[in-house]
């Protein structure tokens, strides 16, 4: 059955799940024959599914799975060579098979690192991310996605971290959505276990200097959320003592303060900073149990905290006069609740901003103007931070109310 269904006269997908099934009862009842037509298979698997001219059906590849693992290291000198050349003749039908064959071989089966280093990192990141076919964009990125944390060393670690970032801080990709892409992209990229670290810091140093360059609201909002996705990474309480971390926490403190003082003309930027930034990966790092008293938040955190909760006492004396919206004050408010940064008088803000018919909070023509997500999420924190510290407004519900009536569909996790 196997010398029929691999026979070059024949070929077809049919074949080809027919053959992963023989393979399959093979591998446990008669291994020895499917060892024996290794090579055949092998052959049948490049011409028959990579070399396809159009992508095969995803049945068709992962029925192949216990041949995969049946060859194990194997794999990457038995198939690199086509999926290189398909990737450069006909990258939208091989990049989903790669993926497919990829996850089927299994990342924790055999060590991925050097195939995703030597041949597929620099075309992916270079050539694919570039692609004017959203497809082959989107593949392109699920293919990086799931090769990122392959990398075992920090050597491997911080190489492919390089390798995926130099398109992007040599100005490569020139469109708006490149750019979204690869930012999403870099949101996820997350090295192997203990080295997180490592490729969090190259990522995080690169997307700093992208900062100054984007201004409409689609990329401003992906790059942002990279850039907090690694900086909480970096301050993971495992990474804190590391000199390396420190030195790219200290660019980065730097940057977002520049970034939180930027004025309302930039405002969509001024948000992603002390929401993306800033706000998720602190509030995170909370919900983890921070140690307030660590030298991370003495010399890095606390500084970010005390400009944020600046301009929330600001915003909290005229809130409809905070030109670009309220979502910085939201985001310093909740923070200083939760966290409680000594230089702030956080009592005293908690009840500026509770206090009053035109709260910061609670008065209703500020939570009408919350329609996005990141507003609504960032005003629910706060009505959360502000009823912890012991405020027994009852309007403290009117913003809960009007979110939960006016947005059914979102999902909104304080």
């Amino acid at each position: 059955m196997l010398d029929v269904l691999t026979a070059k006269a024949d070929e077809s997908e049919t074949n080809a799940v027919l053959l992963g099934n023989v393979v399959s009862a093979g591998v446990r009842v008669a291994k020895a024959a499917v060892v024996e037509r290794k090579t055949v298979i092998a052959d049948f698997i490049d011409r028959v599914l990579i070399s396809a001219k159009a992508t095969p059906s995803y049945s068709s590849v992962r029925d192949m799975q216990a041949f995969l693992e049946l060859i194990g290291s194997e794999f990457d000198q038995t198939f690199r060579p086509t999926i290189s050349r398909m990737l450069v003749r006909s990258p939208e039908a091989v990049l989903p098979t790669c993926l497919w064959l990829l996850q089927a071989v299994g990342r924790d089966n055999i060590d991925l690192a050097p195939m995703y280093l030597e041949a597929l990192a620099e075309p992916l990141a270079g050539t694919q991310l570039r692609s004017a076919n959203e497809s082959v964009r989107r593949a392109a990125a699920q293919l990086l996605a799931y090769l990122g944390d392959t990398p075992k060393t920090q050597e491997d670690a911080e190489r492919a971290a390089d390798i995926i970032t130099r398109p992007l801080t040599l100005g490569r990709y020139t469109q708006t959505e490149q750019r979204t892409a690869a930012y999403n992209l870099l949101s996820s990229v997350r090295a192997g276990p203990g080295n997180g670290w490592a490729s969090s810091a190259v990522i995080l140093t690169a997307l700093l200097k992208m900062t100054g360059k984007e201004t409409q609201e689609a990329p401003v909002n992906a790059l942002f959320a990279a850039i907090g996705a690694h900086f909480g990474v970096l301050i993971g309480q495992q990474n804190v003592e590391r000199a390396e971390c420190a030195a790219v926490i200290k660019t980065f403190v730097e940057a977002a303060q520049k970034g939180l003082a930027l004025p309302d003309r930039s405002a969509v930027v001024r948000q992603a900073w002390a929401a993306d930034a800033i706000g998720e990966p602190l509030w995170a790092w909370a919900d983890a149990g921070a140690d307030s008293e660590s030298p991370l938040v003495r010399d890095y955190v606390q500084p970010l905290l005390v400009t944020l909760a600046a301009i929330a006492e600001k915003a909290t004396a005229a809130p409809l006069a905070v030109g670009g919206g309220t979502l910085g004050a939201h985001v310093g408010l909740a923070l200083a609740l939760r966290l409680r940064p000594s230089g702030v008088d956080v009592d005293a803000l908690a009840k500026h901003a509770a206090n009053g018919d035109k709260s910061l909070v609670m008065w209703d023509k500020v939570f009408h103007k919350c329609s996005r997500r990141a507003e609504c999420v960032w005003l629910l924190r706060c009505a959360e931070a502000l009823f912890a510290s012991g405020c027994s407004d009852k309007r403290l519900a009117d913003p809960v109310m009007w979110i939960a009536c006016r947005m059914p569909g979102a999902t909104l996790e304080t």
